[in-house]
């Protein structure tokens, strides 16, 4: 007697395997869902809101809200303190981008080498980023306060002044960007480490039997590895930048004369502090268009260099 295995037809089998796709890809909408629900929540609905204000004089000082069109955002740039803040903001957001970035690829590469202690360095490397700015902040107006703090004092057993840091609006710009630098370049470190680490030893080994000098290394061999992972980074850095607050605000207030104001201080005290919150809003509309283009230039600047390689 002979006894044969039947055969499932093909199409059952495909009916079978997409339904069994379509219960996991529900599974995973239904997964999801309550952090996509929480995201709106907490960030969508608040935009929409702030969104709306902006084109009204919403304040508990003026009653009722009025749509008044554009008009705080005309009145935004007729503001000189919030132009200020918005020069400062560009300054703050260029620099600190710029020299984390150049102090982050040379941790990265002091790092990517072996050498005795490294391990050590490199946790002492993390230590400003793993510190909570607001405490760094605190501690810095101590450190560089004009008559009794730690750094005055190491001077002036060298030299014959005692510099003004916080009381000097130029000196005082200088410490809100080396302190954002030195907070937030350790992160930037490890991330250009990481990618340091996960370029193969070939393409150095073949560089060095072509004759290149570690200077050409760099240029045509690191850097252009490193390129996707560098202009990523930049649209992290320059973003936070520009959103950037709790430094100022625990350091300077903005001061001195308004000096150290970010765009996002300055958001705060109209909103916050000024009940202002139409024009608040204006401002912080005006911030995340701000955002949304460097996001998009960089990205787009990215999408260039890969096509051109």
């Amino acid at each position: 007697m002979y006894v044969g295995t039947a055969k499932v037809p093909t199409a059952t089998v495909a009916v079978g395997t997409r339904r069994r796709r379509r219960r996991l890809l529900l599974l995973a909408y239904l997964l999801v869902a309550p952090a996509i629900i929480w995201r709106l929540a907490v960030a969508i609905y608040p935009f929409l809101i702030t969104l709306y204000q902006s084109f009204t004089d919403s304040s508990p000082l003026s009653g009722t809200p009025r749509f008044i069109g554009l008009d705080n955002f005309v009145r935004m740039f007729h503001d000189p303190m919030v132009m200020q803040s918005l020069g400062f903001t560009f300054l703050f957001t260029v620099v600190s981008t710029f020299v984390q970035m150049v102090y982050a690829l040379g941790i990265a590469f002091l790092l990517n080498r072996p050498f005795r202690g490294r391990e050590l360095v490199r946790a002492i490397n993390l230590l400003p980023w793993a510190m909570p700015t607001i405490v760094i902040a605190t501690a810095s107006q101590w450190m560089f306060n004009n008559q009794y703090g730690m750094i005055n004092d190491l001077i002036i057993r060298v030299l014959p002044f005692r510099p003004l840091w916080l009381a000097d609006p130029t000196l005082a710009r200088i410490v809100v960007i080396l302190l954002d630098v030195w907070k937030n370049a350790p992160w930037a470190s490890i991330i250009l480490l990481a990618g340091l680490q996960n370029i193969p030893s070939e393409l150095y080994e073949a560089a060095k039997v072509d004759g290149a000098s570690s200077w050409r290394t760099l240029r045509s061999v690191v850097l252009p590895l490193l390129a996707p992972l560098i202009f990523t980074l930049l649209i992290f850095i320059s973003t936070a930048r520009v959103l950037s607050f709790d430094l100022v605000y625990g350091l300077t207030q903005g001061g001195p004369g308004n000096s150290t104001t970010l765009l996002s201080y300055q958001i705060y005290q109209l909103a916050f502090t000024g009940l202002y919150y139409g024009y608040g809003s204006a401002v912080a509309v005006f911030a995340f268009l701000i955002v949304l283009f460097l996001s998009l230039f960089f990205f787009l600047f990215m999408r260039r260099s890969e096509r051109a390689l």
